[in-house]
């Protein structure tokens, strides 16, 4: 019997492996635009090459083949202002270059052209900064008396009367890590489709930073910068941002490739960009945004902060 069970189960594994092949389709170059304007800031906006899938990538390759440093970047507002954006080193970049604005200032009911001309074709796209939303309440949540390492947690008044999509990010000023960029929530946008008109207490995560400049660290660091809670003497701003249509579109169908892309058993959904022009993609988004702050000193729970 015993030997019957074995054979058995060394069939199944036998049967279990098959050999395939996968084609790969062929690459096709695209230029990518990835833009915004919030209220109170200027427009920033990154020009680059897309790359190969299994390319490797370094700093040689990025500043060489990758950015895009000589396109000619355009903004014009709703009410008839025009600026040039300039290519300048900035630390609010996740690549630390980008071409940036300085006199036409994001404001809530304005809309925004975006025109980037390189290589003799010319692209475009279109955003609003719609009203900003100010939350009810913020809080540090503890599962219970012995938690010390809590999350956030929000009370939000949904308006019934717009069709609503919010974005939230975060970024951790603490003693042994600081975010130097925001970084998204999961998911990365979604509507009040659910809550409509309602109050809603909604737990904010916060997702995986980038590791694109990340220096070589150690596994506890490692830990410490992909973590979704929160330490002692940790500083936490909560950006609450809204978006117009076209730009949580974007925003949602990447949400939906970060939850789903690594499942292979779900088929890749497109990313919908707003970016018009041959071989184009990205987003140019208007943020509405608001930000609330928490400061995790001593263990205690039901803290809020506005």
């Amino acid at each position: 019997m015993y030997l019957f069970f074995v054979t058995m189960i060394g069939l199944l594994f036998v049967g279990c492996q098959k050999e395939i092949e996968v084609d790969i389709p062929d690459y096709q170059d695209k230029i990518v635009i990835e833009g915004s304007i919030e209220n109170g800031q200027p427009a920033m906006v990154i020009v680059s090459n897309s790359v190969p899938y299994f390319s490797t990538i370094d700093l040689d390759m990025l500043l060489n083949e990758v950015f895009i440093k000589d396109a000619v970047v355009t903004v014009t507002s709703s009410t008839g202002e025009t600026e040039q954006l300039t290519f300048a080193y900035t630390e609010e970049s996740p690549i630390y270059f980008a071409y940036m604005g300085q006199n036409i200032i994001g404001e809530p009911g304005k809309s925004y052209a975006l025109r980037v001309e390189y290589g003799g074709k010319v692209y475009t796209s279109q955003t609003s900064i719609v009203q900003p939303v100010a939350l009810d309440s913020v809080w540090l949540a503890f599962i219970d008396e012995n938690d010390t390492m809590p999350t956030s947690r929000i009370l939000l008044s949904d308006n019934a009367e717009t069709q609503d999509y919010y974005q939230f990010r975060i970024k951790i000023h603490g003693k042994d890590l600081t975010d130097r960029l925001w970084v998204t929530s999961m998911p990365v946008a979604f509507d009040d489709a659910t809550f409509n008109g309602k109050t809603v207490n909604y737990e904010i995560l916060r997702a995986n930073p980038s590791t694109l400049f990340m220096p070589t660290t150690t596994d506890e660091e490692e830990s410490d910068f992909y973590r979704i809670t929160y330490r002692p003497g940790d500083t936490i701003y909560i950006k609450t941002s809204m978006l117009d249509y076209p730009a949580y579109r974007f925003w949602s169908t990447i949400s939906n490739e970060l939850s789903f892309g690594q499942n292979p058993f779900m088929s890749p959904a497109p990313i919908i960009s707003n970016i018009n022009g041959d071989n184009a993609m990205g987003v140019w988004c208007g943020y509405a945004s608001t930000i609330d702050t928490l400061y995790y000193q001593t263990r205690q729970r039901g803290g809020r902060k506005r």
